[in-house]
């Protein structure tokens, strides 16, 4: 691994990833945790050898220098109240023989996600692609206990507030805000009134009102990333500013500020305290932070909060000793960088404390490094072929490291907050970060190790989320990135997933028992937002249409119900069959061969065919079908969520429906498109979906009857579910398995804080053909 002007000696370590890696082996999420681990593993290692040094020089003494400090590990992952979990997790006994610990170290790890999981449930996190990382931190406490052990202990902590507990900040009526904040003293979440810390937590302005203490800067920053408003690039004038008017206070940004606010400051008074309590027992332990970069960059969120903590401690303790404490505390976290014979760059190294994240680069040099531009120009559409953007690459990092270091460093998605973040709109007054990770985004592209190597000896060196829209025309990005998307759900939809949990979800949606038992094996790859078959009323002999039908859970109810599963093909030609059309081809192929293994005539009585909904008549022509007039019956579960052009789906149904045929199309919608704040930039999902008052109208003017848009009554929160865990046979397939829904980036963090009952609603569309 190679570091870019970095000398590791903090003393509190906030990151949300850091660096530049040598080689591409691993998937984005997972390059990240892979360093954060080996940062982990290294900065052990260096606190346990200056306590190892400084036992050697004090030999003989009764000094206890030489004692490693403990470098504490706080992750937004898990909330404080999981404490006693993780604590548990760490002081299981591990077994001598060495035959055993991998068994013990799967088992302690598998208890602690059942507890995750089961016992709390309010976080949500997927926990198996940090199994490297918790497991290395108890290894760590193995030899607790041993005598004369100077290694260095790493100790885990929950870092935020619940999730149910936060949850309540907005939902609170106004007059018992007070209230809500001195329960969450009550319950050790913010320090007390009779606390010196107290003084830090709301505005000066704002004690009376109950506003939590943050800075414009920091709202700033949290609007950014909501709405992708550029706060780096120079500004004219101060009307330019927006987001920070004093009148707005009680605005939908003001709100979701508070929200993410109060995660800030439980973290921030978790860290402060275990400073203090620490560095008054004489130790002088080490601390590193993992959370979103909404929290940390540029030192607004946590590290404020910290900072604001520590100040009223040094200020307002009662007792002398404490206050030194306090302050020497403050002093080490804001000290000039260390000195070293490291040439280092001004942006770098602030102090014991340092923050990284985490960016990409291939996406820097597509239209800056030369090569790589020329090669964009002769190529079809402007699109390079992967097999030559990954040849310039690879040979830009192995021979000329420092050019590529020269264009990340001039990208302007690295340029403005790392270099230039004092002179937008929020004026900041620290980089984004003191160091960084940047990594190439395509998964694929991997450079042989001898190859590195051979480059190292001759003395050179070195996902994005489905919906998020960066494209001219919104709508084809939306479908392209939603077929992406799908295709790589098909091709992982033969590893086996968390059935338990698709059986809750389908239960809870109103799917039977005997549903369930006929589903069988394939119950894990149920995809839907409702259950359409209530409404679709589906008869024997009748011939249905699934629009959307991926994996194949709903096409082959109505194969049951329709009577097509237990015909075979040399029934007569009126016999019911099922048609699933999905853009997925991976998913088609996927559930053809399921279709097959389950016995069905296929493709007499059932069959699927890919197509795109906006181009219904295509498809079918295409797999020698009728266009018009075909089906009794059509359904859709989800599907029409992400179809841009509404009105042309609902009228290829319209002509692909029989005189007399019905439709039942279960879809999420915006309930009020005016809650859709366009100064937030919203994920092309939720900007997809239908306006839940134009759905009547719309399908009553292509000529539906008796239309009907009925509440589906799927919620999109509060529903209680098993695990999410994926292990059948003793092997866990969760971070292989592909999956739409998750959290794709720090920018729709504020859906967290949003209630999405109110905002959207799910619905079944019900219409017969006349």
């Amino acid at each position: 691994m190679r570091f870019m002007r970095w000398h590791p000696s903090p003393s509190s370590l906030y990151t949300s990833a850091a660096l530049r890696t040598p080689a591409n082996l691993l998937t984005r999420e997972v390059k990240a945790l892979a360093w954060k681990t080996q940062l982990v593993k290294e900065l052990t290692k260096c606190y346990s050898s200056v306590a190892a040094a400084s036992a050697n020089n004090n030999s003989g003494s009764e000094r206890t220098d030489g004692d490693a400090p403990t470098l504490h590990l706080i992750m937004e992952h898990f909330s404080q109240d999981m404490q006693p979990i993780l604590d548990r997790y760490q002081h299981t006994s591990q077994p001598e023989p060495k035959e055993q610990q991998d068994e013990e170290e799967n088992k302690a790890f598998e208890e602690l996600m059942t507890s995750y999981n089961e016992q709390y449930g309010t976080e949500g996190h997927n926990l198996h692609p940090y199994r490297e990382l918790l497991q290395f931190c108890r290894q760590s406490t193995a030899n607790e206990s041993g005598s004369g052990s100077q290694g260095c202990k790493v100790k885990l902590h929950g870092g935020f507030i619940p999730r149910n507990q936060a949850a309540r900040l907005n939902k609170e009526e106004y007059a018992t805000k007070q209230e809500f904040f001195q329960e969450m003293s009550s319950k050790g979440y913010l320090p007390k009134e009779d606390e010196p810390m107290h003084h830090a937590l709301f505005e000066k302005t704002g004690v009376e009102s109950q506003m939590l203490r943050g800075s414009r800067e920091h709202q700033l920053l949290i609007q950014s990333l909501m709405s992708g408003v550029d706060i780096y690039s120079p500004i004219e004038n101060e009307e330019d500013i927006g987001g920070a008017n004093e009148n707005e206070k009680e605005s939908r940004i003001s709100r979701l500020y508070q929200a993410q606010l109060l995660k800030d400051h439980a973290m921030g008074y978790k860290i402060a305290s275990l400073m203090m309590e620490h560095a008054i027992a004489g130790k002088a332990d080490k601390y590193m932070v993992i959370t979103g970069l909404g929290h940390l960059k540029h030192y607004t969120g946590v590290p404020d909060c910290v900072h604001g903590y520590l100040r009223q401690e040094a200020l307002l303790n009662s007792n002398v000793q404490h206050r030194n404490v306090a302050l020497d505390l403050l002093l080490s976290l804001t000290r000039p960088p260390i000195k070293s014979s490291v040439q280092r760059p001004s942006f770098s190294g602030i102090g014991s404390t340092l923050i990284g994240c985490q960016m990409m680069y291939e996406v820097y040099l597509e239209e800056t490094y030369p090569p790589m531009v020329e090669a964009a120009a002769k190529a079809e559409d402007n699109e390079m072929e992967e097999d030559v953007k990954r040849k310039l690459l690879n040979d830009l990092y192995l021979r000329n490291p420092d050019l590529l270091d020269q264009y990340i460093l001039n990208a302007e998605a690295v340029r403005g907050p790392l270099l230039q973040y004092s002179d937008g709109l929020a004026g900041f007054q620290r980089p984004c970060a003191d160091f960084l990770f940047v990594y190439d985004e395509d998964d694929e592209n991997e450079i042989d190790k001898a190859v590195l190597e051979e480059a190292e000896l001759s003395g050179n060196n070195t996902q994005k989320c489905p919906f998020h829209h960066g494209k001219a025309n919104e709508n084809d990005d939306a479908k392209a990135e939603t077929i992406e998307a799908y295709e790589r759900v098909g091709q992982t939809a033969g590893l086996r997933g968390n059935a338990a949990r698709a059986k809750a979800i389908m239960t809870y949606l109103g799917y039977t028992d005997s549903d369930l038992e006929y589903v069988a094996a394939d119950i894990f790859n149920f995809q839907g937002v409702a259950n359409p078959h209530t409404v679709a009323n589906i008869q024997r002999g009748e011939c249905v249409l699934d629009i959307g039908s991926g994996l194949g859970i709903d096409s082959f109810l109505a194969a049951r119900n329709c009577g097509a599963d237990v015909c075979n093909k040399d029934d007569v030609s009126e016999a019911p069959f099922v048609v699933g059309v999905d853009i997925a081809q991976s998913e088609v192929n996927h559930v053809m061969a399921r279709a097959i293994d389950r016995g069905l005539v296929v493709p007499d009585r059932i069959r699927f065919i890919r197509g795109d909904v906006e181009k219904l008549n295509d498809a079918l022509a295409k797999a020698n079908l009728a266009t018009d007039n075909l089906f009794d019956v059509c359904v859709s579960n989800g599907a029409f969520c992400l179809v841009p052009d509404k009105q042309k789906a609902f009228e290829n149904v319209f002509k692909a429906l029989r005189p007399g045929g019905r439709m039942a199309i279960s879809t999420t919608t915006v309930s009020d498109p005016k809650q859709l704040d366009p100064s937030f930039e919203w994920p092309v999902c939720v900007k997809m979906f239908a306006n839940l008052d134009e759905l009547q109208a719309m399908c009553e003017g292509i000529g539906f009857k008796n239309v009907q848009i009925l509440d589906a009554e799927s919620p999109l929160e509060g529903m209680e579910l098993p695990a999410d865990d994926e292990v059948v046979d003793g092997s866990d397939s969760s971070d292989k398995r592909f999956k739409i829904h998750g959290k794709y980036s720090d920018q729709y963090e504020f859906l967290q804080n949003m209630d999405m009952d109110e905002l959207c609603k799910v619905v079944t569309v019900y219409g017969e053909k006349p």
